[in-house]
C-alpha cells in the first residue's frame, strides 16, 4: 500500500497529542474529605477507581486511532501498481480507443462486456483543465467522434452512451493508425503530454499481429480489459455453404462447420431452412475443435435460392453468432456462349464441340443451349446470359475482343478454350498477359515440319480432374484415343509436369493437353490443346463424358455462393443488362424495398450494376430484385474469428505487442488491480471508532 500523501502523517502524530494531553489534563485530582471512619469509603474508592482507569484507557486509545485512520484516509491511500495515465493536472492530449466488436457482447456476470468498457471510457472522458480528448469507436472502419481532439467531453460521453457491440470485427491496425493520427502533434512547439487509453476484452484472433509502431515513443499507454477471469464458452456457427452439384445443377452440397469453444464435448442439432425446405443435421464437436456437417439437398427451381442455418438448444455466450445465412444460384441447364468463325455446318470442329457440349439438344430448333457469335460481334452484352464462354477456331482476336475476355475472367467468369490452330497461341499470351493470369506453360506453334498427330494421353500415377472421375475404367478409356493438331510449348518439355496441378493431363511427345487455371478473382481458364477434327475422341464416344466432368468443375467455380461480412465494405458486380435505377435492394423477407441508401446503392457501370454498401450492419440476406425477381443475392454475416473469446495474456500484451512505449495493463480480478478509493474504508473505521468510544461509556456509566 501507498499514499499519495505521506507527508500528512507527520500532522497526523501531532494530532495524536491531543487526546493524550486531554486524557493528562482532565485526570481526576485528589480531594481532602473528613470522615469518621475509612472502612467503606476506601473499598467504594477502590472499586470505581479500577473501572474509571480502564475506561479512560479504553477511550483514549480509540480516539488516537479514529485520529490515524483520519490521517491515513486524508494522505490518500493506493492498493496495487497504479495507471499511468491519471488526472492530476496539466496540459495533455487524450484518445480513448473503444473496441465495439462481436466478442464485446460476451457476458460476465450478466453485464455485457461493452458496458464494463462504458463504465471505464466514462472515467477517462470527464472534464479537466487542459485536457483535449477525443474517442475512437473501432469496429471493422473505426472512426472518431471528432476530426481533432476536443474539449466538448459532454458530446463525447453521449456518444460514448450509445456505442453497443457491433457483429463485426474490430480492425485493430486501422484503430491504432487512426488514434496516431489524432495524437500526431500541431507543430514543433505542442509538448503537450500524449495518452492513449485502449479499451478491448484483447481477444487473441484480433490482437494477435497487433501493430502499436504508429503510435509516438513518448505517448503513455493505458489499456484496460474488459474480458472476464474465465473465458467464456461459446458455440458458433463459422460458416455455411451451399455448392450446387454437377453441371445441371440440380442439387446443392450444404457444408455447416460449427465451433466449440469450450473444455467439453458438445452434441450438434442444425437445422437448416433452404429454400420452403427444412432439413436437420447432426454431429459431435470436440472441446476447441470444429466440425463439419454435411447434407445434399435436392433442389426443384433454378436461380437464386436463399435461407439460413441455426443451432438448436445451445445456450451459450453469444447467441448472435449461433445462426448464418445462407445463398446460392443454380442455374439448372448450362448455357454456354460459343466464339468461333465456323457455321457449324458439316462435321467441323465448332459442331462436334457444340454436340459434346449440350447432347440432348435439338440441333434444328432455335431453343439450342449453345449460342455461336463470330468474333467481330462479341461484346460484353453478348456474354452476360453464358454460364460458360467457350472459344474454338476463332482466328486471331483483335485486342478489343480479347479485353472483353479477359474482363470476363477478372470477374470470376469461366472459360474454355479449344487450342488448335497456330495463331491460338498468339490469343493465349495475350489472353493470360490481359487477365493476369499464371499459367504454368507458354504455349507456341508447332515447330515448321513438326508433325503433331497420333499422340497419345498419358496421365499422371494419381489421375486429375478430369479424368480423375473414371477411376478403374479409365485406361480402357484412353487407350483408343489418338489426338492431332494443337499447339507445342516454348523451351521444350515441361519441367516436372507432375509436381504443378494446373496441368492435368500430357500426350505422349511431353507436351500438356489439359491445363487449367485460375485468376485471383476466381475465373478459371480451362485449355484443351487438341484439333478436334484431327483427333478420334468424338468417334470413341469418350469426348462427352471427359467434357462433361471439365464443365463441372469450371462452373463449379461460380457456385453463386456471395457471403460479405458485417461493417466490411461490400462491393459486388452484377451482370444484369439492366438500369441501376430499375432495381431494388430488399433484406430477407421484406416486402417492401429500401428506399434510401442504408442498404447501400447500385449504380450503373456499362451493360453491369455496381453494388455498394460502405458498412453492412446486420447479418442476414440482401437480395437485389426487379419486380420481385431476384437478380443476385448476397449473405452478410459475423466474421468467424469473432467466435472465439480466448484472449491475450497481460505478459503477452506487455513483452510482445508493446515495446518501446511505457504502458500499463489493467484487468479486472487482477491481484495488481489499482485501488486508490481506500479513504472510504478508512473513513468508515473512524466512524467505528466514534461509535465504540459512545459504547465505552454507556458499559462503564456510574
Amino acid at each position: 500500500m501507498t499514499f499519495a500523501a505521506p507527508w500528512i502523517f507527520g500532522l497526523g502524530l501531532l494530532a495524536v497529542a491531543a487526546p493524550v494531553l486531554i486524557h493528562w489534563l482532565t485526570r481526576p485530582r485528589p480531594v481532602v474529605m473528613r470522615l469518621s471512619t475509612l472502612r467503606f469509603v476506601r473499598e467504594a474508592v477502590q472499586s470505581r477507581s479500577a473501572a474509571h482507569r480502564l475506561r479512560d484507557w479504553i477511550i483514549l486509545a480509540l480516539r488516537c486511532v479514529a485520529i490515524l485512520l483520519l490521517t491515513a484516509a486524508f494522505a490518500g491511500p493506493q492498493w496495487g501498481e497504479p495507471p499511468l495515465i491519471i488526472d492530476d493536472g496539466g496540459d495533455a492530449v487524450r484518445v480513448v480507443v473503444l473496441d465495439v466488436s462481436q466478442s464485446m457482447a460476451a457476458t460476465a456476470g450478466n453485464t455485457p462486456g461493452v458496458e464494463r468498457a462504458r463504465t471505464i471510457a466514462e472515467r477517462y472522458l470527464q472534464y479537466r483543465s487542459g485536457l483535449r480528448t477525443n474517442l475512437i469507436i473501432a469496429g471493422a472502419q473505426p472512426h472518431a467522434v471528432f476530426e481533432n481532439v476536443s474539449t466538448n467531453f459532454e458530446a463525447l460521453r453521449e456518444e460514448l452512451s450509445r456505442a453497443a457491440a457491433l457483429p463485426e470485427r474490430m480492425a485493430v491496425d486501422a484503430a491504432l493508425e487512426l488514434a496516431a493520427r489524432q495524437l500526431a502533434p500541431l507543430d514543433e512547439n505542442d509538448q503537450r503530454r500524449r495518452e492513449l487509453v485502449v479499451i478491448s476484452d484483447f481477444q487473441r484472433s484480433g490482437w494477435g499481429a497487433a501493430n502499436f509502431d504508429a503510435i509516438a515513443p513518448a505517448t503513455k499507454i493505458q489499456l484496460e480489459s474488459t474480458a472476464a477471469e474465465e473465458t467464456p464458452d461459446n458455440l458458433a456457427i463459422l460458416s455455411a455453404v451451399c455448392q450446387p452439384i454437377g453441371a445441371r445443377q440440380d442439387r446443392v452440397l450444404l457444408t455447416v462447420r460449427v465451433g466449440n469453444y469450450s473444455p467439453t464435448s458438445r452434441n450438434l442439432i442444425v437445422e437448416a431452412e433452404i429454400g420452403d425446405a427444412a432439413y436437420r443435421l447432426s454431429g459431435v464437436c470436440d472441446p476447441q475443435d470444429e466440425a463439419l456437417l454435411k447434407q445434399e439437398i435436392p433442389i426443384r427451381m433454378t436461380g437464386w435460392i436463399a435461407g439460413q442455418v441455426r443451432l438448436v438448444d445451445s445456450e451459450d455466450t453469444i447467441p448472435g453468432d449461433d445462426w448464418r445465412p445462407v445463398v446460392a444460384r443454380l442455374r439448372g441447364e448450362p448455357q454456354y456462349v460459343l466464339i468461333t468463325q465456323q457455321t457449324g455446318e458439316g462435321t467441323s470442329s465448332s459442331h462436334i464441340l457444340a454436340v459434346a457440349l449440350a447432347p440432348e439438344d435439338d440441333w434444328d430448333s432455335a431453343s439450342s443451349r449453345l449460342h455461336r457469335i463470330p468474333p467481330r460481334l462479341l461484346d460484353n452484352q453478348s456474354l452476360t446470359d453464358a454460364d460458360l464462354i467457350v472459344i474454338n477456331d476463332c482466328g486471331q482476336l483483335s485486342p478489343e475482343h480479347l479485353e472483353v475476355i479477359a474482363r470476363q475472367l477478372t470477374r470470376g467468369r469461366s472459360l474454355l478454350y479449344i487450342a488448335s490452330d497456330s495463331i491460338d497461341a498468339v490469343n493465349l499470351a495475350r489472353l493470360v498477359e490481359a487477365s493476369q493470369l499464371e499459367l504454368a506453360v507458354r504455349f507456341a506453334p508447332p515447330a515448321p515440319g513438326a508433325d503433331r498427330h497420333d499422340l497419345r494421353l498419358v496421365t499422371f500415377e494419381s489421375p486429375r480432374p478430369p479424368l480423375a472421375s473414371f477411376g478403374d475404367s479409365l485406361p480402357a478409356l484412353i487407350e483408343p484415343l489418338r489426338f492431332g493438331g494443337g499447339l507445342s510449348i516454348q523451351g521444350g518439355s515441361v519441367v516436372n509436369p507432375a509436381a504443378d496441378d494446373s496441368i492435368r493431363a500430357m500426350y505422349s511427345d511431353d507436351t500438356p493437353a489439359i491445363v487449367v487455371a485460375s485468376t485471383v478473382s476466381g475465373g478459371t481458364l480451362a485449355i484443351v490443346n487438341a484439333d478436334l477434327t484431327s483427333s478420334n475422341i468424338w468417334k470413341t464416344g469418350a469426348l462427352v463424358p471427359i467434357l462433361d466432368e471439365l464443365v463441372q468443375e469450371l462452373l463449379a467455380t461460380d457456385s453463386g455462393s456471395e457471403t460479405y461480412l458485417c461493417g466490411e465494405k461490400l462491393v459486388a458486380q452484377v451482370d444484369t443488362g439492366r438500369a441501376a435505377d430499375t432495381l431494388r435492394i430488399v433484406r430477407d423477407s421484406d416486402v417492401q424495398p429500401a428506399t434510401d441508401e442504408s442498404l447501400g446503392r447500385l449504380l450503373d457501370e456499362g451493360n453491369s450494376v455496381l453494388w455498394q454498401w460502405d458498412a453492412p450492419d446486420v447479418q442476414g440476406v440482401y437480395q437485389i430484385q426487379d419486380n420481385r425477381e431476384t437478380l443476385f443475392a448476397a449473405a452478410i454475416a459475423i466474421p468467424a474469428e469473432e467466435a472465439d473469446l480466448a484472449t491475450l495474456p497481460a505478459d503477452v500484451v506487455l513483452d510482445r505487442l508493446v515495446t518501446g512505449h511505457e504502458v500499463h495493463f489493467s484487468a479486472p480480478g487482477a491481484s495488481a488491480a489499482w485501488e486508490h478509493d481506500l479513504w472510504k474504508w478508512f473513513a468508515v473505521g473512524v466512524l467505528v471508532c466514534l461509535l465504540a468510544e459512545v459504547a465505552t461509556l454507556m458499559v462503564f456509566r456510574t
